[in-house]
Formats: structure tokens, sequence, C-alpha cells
């Protein structure tokens, strides 16, 4: 009964004498207040106000509404404050503030791994902000060029975040901090120096002075570091152990507990081994004393395995003479192994060889006839004992005629003939053989084999033998192979279509090109004429000569991301647009690349940067920078000093020869700089221009 009087006595001394105020906010602004799982408000703001309590008389009434809707509600007097909030002229006029709260910084977010020092790096970026918040106003004053895409929540733009949509944000630092400590994103993040930094108040109506003196009151009474205290309960970064140290951790703890354990059970094993080893020395020197008794009845025992000796070298001789007989069928089944051993090494050598000619089945590195010339040296290789061999096939670059190839004592004959067979027809046999007799000696290669070389549906011709001495092993191994030969063809027909439509594709492109700026008409194909010409003057491969060309050909494709009345500009570029045009080698590495061709999109990526680190997009320095990049360098450098542009007339060889020494070490690679002019004054006539 006392206990309900004393709290009923507590209740009604709170009522009476604490004075209770209407606080407002905004429904959700985390992680200053917001509503939690059990729909419970909380926040920074709730734990100001309850510190605020504890220190004072004042008792808070928070009610959750639409911000402009709390606005109003203070503004006419219907509530008597409202949650944080910026000062402003307009603002002072109408509220009352308390002392400054917290100070808020508008900071850029963006992945670590990005390497990002200066908002004018941001220009490669797409940056994620809040439709309305006004600090993209002054983030585009620091960099125009940045390119922004805006979300309508908190929530929307950190998804974003973590889907990788995008790398880059802008947003208030203690509002960041919650959301990458949610989503586990912050020890991912980094920020650049403040956008904005303003401090935020609590405000109240114009009609509450005594409140306002009262809440400050409170604040000056709170302990020191108290709202530093609050803002860590709600943003303070958890402590990030990488799985790797865990284990290095559990591993250590692990080894160390081992150790110790196989130390305890050493000491007591070697404590045991001392007690049993002392007790195996008294009983070795009892036993000592009775081998003694017994060497004298070994004795016996030896003279009697004497005997049985004897009896066991008659037997020995006997078994000699076995062995000897055995040895003799060894040596014959050995001499049958190594036959059939130079029989598989035959074949493994005719294998590697197909293998090799596939490794060179490209549209441009083997011909027709060069592939007829490989197969029948293949062939004749693994069966040296057929004199005649053959292969008859349908021309595929010449529809209609057929292509010969045969041997047989002599050096091969490779002809292309105007004639066209029926492998399928019985009749086929005789024509094939009767065109062959015009390149032997006789009139038609007798004991031919003829096997067809097909693939599903088709039969692309014959492979013809000699089967004299050939076994029937062998003649299996021949059906193979032309099985195999038939999947060549099969392949290479598909490369050769497939090389002949990424051309295409390729000048399909460049054209585009042309079409959208002008002056890269003639600059692509002299790019890649100079490169390729440069190339093959430093005696490079031509599958690397190959993609110099097109990467020529297509380096500049990134320039239809860039206005055309920057490219086509009659003067100077401002900073702005420099950087505008700066884009086009990432933009043509990520078109390039999106089409298949990763290795001519590395080259095109690189194309402007530096041998002493100040190039573009990625500042890479000497041989960090892929040899075809720099090669490519030299020649766009080189068409770009020879042609004449509105704002500069071409330099001359002589003129451009001096300026590549010039730029030799710092723009150009020294090395290949002095190999371009040496070319240069050698072969002066292949890069002289028309006019």
């Amino acid at each position: 009964m006392k206990r309900a009087v004393a709290l009923f006595c507590l209740l009604f001394a709170t009522l009476c004498f604490c004075e209770q105020v209407r606080f407002v906010s905004g429904d959700f602004y985390p992680p200053f207040i917001y509503r939690n799982e059990r729909q419970e408000v909380v926040g920074i703001s709730v734990e100001i106000l309850k510190a605020i309590e504890k220190a004072s008389d004042l008792r808070f009434d928070v009610e959750l509404m639409p911000f402009s809707e709390a606005l109003k509600f203070v503004e006419t007097g219907q509530a008597d404050m409202i949650n944080l909030i910026f000062k402003t002229p307009e603002r002072e006029k109408i509220f009352l503030f308390s002392k400054p709260i917290l100070k808020i910084q508008s900071l850029v977010w963006l992945r670590k791994e990005l390497k990002v020092k200066d908002f004018k790096d941001l220009s490669a970026f797409v940056v994620g902000v809040i439709e309305g918040d006004a600090n993209e106003i002054l983030l585009r004053q620091k960099n125009p060029s940045i390119m922004f895409k805006r979300f309508e929540s908190f929530e929307q733009l950190i998804q974003a975040v973590e889907n990788r949509e995008i790398d880059a944000f802008l947003m208030e630092d203690l509002t960041a901090s919650y959301y990458l400590i949610k989503h586990d994103l912050y020890h991912l993040f980094e920020s650049l120096p403040p956008v904005s930094v303003e401090w935020a108040y609590f405000a109240f109506a114009r009609t509450k002075p005594q409140l306002v003196e009262k809440f400050n009151a409170a604040l000056d009474r709170l302990a020191k570091g108290e709202i530093e205290r609050i803002i860590n309960l709600f943003v303070k970064p958890r402590f990030f152990v990488p799985a790797w140290l865990w284990w290095v951790i559990l591993i250590g703890s692990v080894g160390t507990f081992s150790i110790f354990m196989v130390l305890i059970l050493i000491n007591k094993r070697l404590e045991r081994l001392v007690t049993l080893r002392t007790e195996e020395l008294r009983k070795k020197n009892e036993e000592l004393q009775a081998s003694y008794e017994e060497i004298e009845a070994m004795n016996q025992e030896l003279q009697a395995a004497n005997q049985e000796l004897d009896a066991m070298n008659q037997e020995l001789r006997a078994t000699n003479e076995e062995l000897g007989t055995m040895n003799q069928e060894l040596m014959n089944l050995n001499k049958q192994l190594e036959e059939k051993t130079k029989e598989a090494e035959r074949f493994q050598k005719g294998f590697q060889d197909v293998l090799d000619l596939t490794n060179r089945l490209t549209f441009e590195t083997i011909q027709e006839k060069e592939f007829l010339l490989s197969v029948l040296k293949t062939f004749k290789d693994y069966l040296p004992a057929s004199r005649t061999a053959g292969v008859v096939l349908r021309s595929v670059s010449e529809p209609g005629r057929t292509l010969v190839c045969f041997t047989n004592e002599k050096d091969p004959v490779i002809q292309r003939i105007d004639e066209s067979f029926d492998f399928t027809s019985e009749s086929a046999r005789a024509e094939i053989l009767k065109t062959l007799a015009q390149f032997c000696a006789k009139k038609e290669p007798s004991g031919a084999e003829f096997v067809p070389i097909t693939s599903q549906d088709t039969v692309h011709g014959v492979l013809l033998y000699s089967s004299e001495g050939v076994s029937a092993v062998e003649k299996q191994y021949v059906e193979k192979f032309a099985r195999f030969i038939a999947t060549l063809l099969s392949l290479r027909s598909y490369m050769r279509e497939q090389g002949i439509f990424q051309k295409r594709l390729l000048s399909v492109v460049v054209k585009a090109l042309e079409y959208y700026d002008y002056y890269t008409r003639g600059h692509s194909e002299n790019v890649a004429r100079y490169a390729s010409l440069f190339a093959e003057s430093l005696g490079l491969d031509r599958s690397i000569i190959r993609r110099l060309f097109w990467a020529g050909m297509v380096h500049d494709v990134g320039k239809i991301f860039v206005p055309q009345q920057i490219l086509s500009k009659n003067g100077l570029l401002s900073v702005e647009e420099y950087e505008l045009v700066k884009i086009h080698p990432v933009k043509s590495f990520e078109l390039l690349n999106e089409a298949g061709l990763e290795e001519i999109a590395k080259i095109a990526r690189h194309h402007h940067e530096r041998y002493d680190g100040k190039g573009y997009p990625d500042g890479l320095m000497a041989d960090a920078i892929p040899f075809e990049s720099r090669i490519l360098a030299v020649a766009d450098a080189f068409d770009a000093m020879t042609t004449n542009r509105p704002y500069k007339r071409a330099m001359t060889l002589e003129e451009a020869i001096l300026e590549i020494e010039r730029c030799s070490g710092s723009q150009f690679d020294p090395h290949l700089a002095e190999a371009f002019v040496k070319l240069l004054r050698e072969k002066s006539g292949l890069f002289l221009k028309k006019g």
C-alpha cells in the first residue's frame, strides 16, 4: 500500500512540475529519427531528447509526420519544436533556434579501389545523388563535367551502390555512414574533402523563447562528449576483420595448443622410456648369460645347415638352367615391345603434327594449298612404307574446281584443276585415278586405297595411299586420320567466315565514325597503315601486325561520345572541352570490349598514354603501357603532326622527325621513337601524303 501511494505521489509531482513539449519531425530521416523493426521511434535526435529530459524538467511528446507538415505545425504554434534543421535567413524570421547541435558535412563517397584523389577525377564516373539535394549544385561548381544519377530515396541509392550500378555518391556524412554500416559496405568506401559543412539546430516556435532558454541550459549541463557517444550508437563502424586474419588466429591458436600438448606427451613418453629401458637392460643382462649357452647348440645346428646348403646348391643349378630359357623368351618379348613402341611413337608424332596444324588453322595464316601440303607431309611421315599418297579436295575459295595434292617417290605435286568430282559415286574412283595418272610416271597408281574425308553429311574429298606394307591397325588409324582432316576442314571454314565477318564489322564501325567526325576519315586509315608498316619493320608476328592494323582503324571510335561541335572546333579547346575529348579512349575500349574484341580494345584504351606517365586515361608509365599501344601512339602522333587542320598547318617530314626525337622518352618510348625515325628516313616515300 505504501509503495502504491509513493508511486502515485511521484507521478502526480511529475505531471504538475514537468513541462510537456510537443516535438514534431519528418517521419523518416535515419539515423536522426526513424522507426525500428518493432515500430519504435529511435534515432540520434530521440536519444538527445532523452538526455535533455534527464538534465531538466522538460518532457517531450514525439510525433512523426511529413516534414513539410511538421514545419507548418511549428510555424503556426500547433507544435513547440521541430527536429534538427539547417539555419537559413528565411527560417530565422519564422523560428527560434537552439545552440548548434551537430556539424553536418556533405561528402562524395567512392570505392577505395578507384583511388580517386580529387573532384576532377570524378569525370569518368556516374555520381549518385538524392533528388533535390542542394549540394548537387555545389559539387557541379567544383567539376561541371560530372554525370549525376538521381534517386528518390536513400534506400534506392544505397541499393544501387550495393548492386555496383554506381561507384560514387553524394550524401551527408552521418546518413551515409548509417547506410554503409547497415549494408556492411563501410570498409569498402572513402570520401573526398567536404562539398559543404553546416550546423544542424533544433527549431522552436517564435512564441517559446523560455523553452529555448531551458533547452539550451539543459544542453550545457550534458556531460562532455555525450552527443558524440549518442552518435556512435547509430553510426559507429563495426571493426572489420578479414577472413584470412580469423584463419591465421585460429591456426595459430590450434598450433600453439598442439605444440604444448605434444611437449607434454613427449615428456611423459621420455619418462616412460627411461623406465622401460632400465628394465630392459636388466633383462638383457640375464638374456646374455642364456645366449652363451645357446651358442653351443647353434654350432651343432650350423653343421646340419651346411649339409642342407649343399642340397640347395644342386637345386640352384637346375633353376639357373630354367632361368636361361626364360631369359631367351623375355628377349623375344622385348624385341616385339620395341617394335610396338616405335609404332606408338610414330603415331604420337603424327598426332602432334596434326595438333600443330590445328594451332595454325586460321584464314590468314594457312591457305588451301599450304594446308594440303601440311596434311600430306604429316600423313607420309606416319606411313613411311606407303610410297604413294595423295589428297583430293573440293576447292573452298574457287567453287567448281578441285585441289589435287599427290606424291610418290618424287617431290609433291599440288595443282588446282578445272574439274569437279562426285566423291559419293562409284565412278569417282576411276575418274580420280585417271586424273592422278597425269602426275605419275606410269599410267595409274597401283594398289591405291581410297578413304573418304567426311564430316556429318558433307563429303570434302578423299585421302588415298598405297596399301602395300600397311598393317590392319595402321589402316584403322588412317580412317581416323581422314575423319580428323574433315573436322579440321570444317573448323577452317568456320574460322574463315568468322574472320570475314569480324573484318566487315570493324569496317562498319570505322564508316560510322567517319560520318560522325570528318577528320577521322583519313586519319584512321593513315594510323592503321603507319602502325602496320612500323610493326613489319620491327619483325613482329603477323597476328600482332593484324591487331595493330585494326586497332589503328577503330582506335578513335569512342569519339562518337564527344559532341561534334568540339571535334570540329576551329581553334584550341578549353579545359572543359579537352576533358570531354579525353574520355574517348575509355569509350573506345568499352565499345570494342563489348563486341568481343578484347585485345584490340586494350590497345585502343592506352594509345594516349605517355611514356613519362602524364598521359590518359590511366596514367600508365613506361613498360606498364602495352607494347602495341606504344607503337600506335607513335603512328597516331605522326599522322596528327603531318595533317593539315583548320587551326594549324601540317609539319613537313623533317619537322615531324625532329618533334618525335624531341618527345622521345617523355611522350614516346625512346627505343620505338628511334626505330620509327630510322624507318621514316629509310622509307620516307611510304609516309608522304598526296597533296
